[in-house]
């Protein structure tokens, strides 16, 4: 009977990717801060080499554009794809509440990262500016689909979308039972219309559902 071939070399590592780098940086830019995000320091944290990280990047600024783009694709494309095809106006701003309450759908620490990182760089407070721009003209566009004239959709976008902006930034001491128990008022604030007791009963039963 052959003898199993007992292997003595040490088992290879798994071979990170470009993902693995971006995993790692959005850590550092999340609980330190954009000058946190070095090649060397994110090298030690997933134990690669210098030389691994220019396998997948050219340069930092690559994996500062990288870190950008996946802002874009986790916090500003599910919001934008969900409320442009609500049925309703009561449907899309519940949509808004549960998905940047949910962080499936949204991350709420990385967002507060970028807009932190804005204050220190003109360049990615142009690109904050321009994705703000664009998730309010898709509120405005629900507000005007739902009867409400040009400047007032506009308005009730903009206080919506920089109350919810800035409700995160202050990390208010509010449980969600307590936050839910407002739900009717903060649409009526928003809107000026009675919210759907239909609808909001399926979002207290059923968050992930609107998103």
């Amino acid at each position: 009977m052959k003898a199993l071939e007992i292997r003595t070399e040490p088992a290879q590592k798994p071979q990170l990717g470009r993902a693995d780098w971006l995993r790692a940086a959005i850590a550092c830019l999340m609980d330190e801060g954009i000058e946190a995000v070095q090649i060397t320091r994110l090298a030690t944290a997933i134990g690669a080499s210098r030389g691994s990280f220019y396998w997948h990047f050219k340069s930092r600024q690559e994996l500062l554009d990288g870190l950008l783009d996946e802002w874009f694709a986790v916090n500003g494309q599910r919001i934008k794809e969900v409320m442009s095809k609500a049925d309703s106006l009561d449907q899309g701003i519940l949509s808004f509440f549960a998905i940047w309450t949910n962080p499936a759908h949204f991350n709420a620490a990385l967002e507060q990262a970028v807009r932190d990182w804005a204050r220190l760089d003109d360049r990615v407070l142009a690109k904050v500016r321009s994705e703000d721009a664009s998730r309010v003209a898709v509120i405005t566009t629900l507000f005007e689909r739902s009867g409400y004239a040009p400047q007032d959709a506009d308005v009730r976008a903009r206080v919506l979308y920089f109350a919810q902006v800035g409700y995160f930034a202050m990390n208010p001491d509010e449980a969600e039972k307590d936050r839910m128990s407002r739900l009717e008022n903060y649409f009526f604030a928003f809107t000026g219309r009675e919210l759907d007791e239909d609808l909001s009963a399926s979002f207290r039963r059923d968050l992930e559902a609107f998103c």
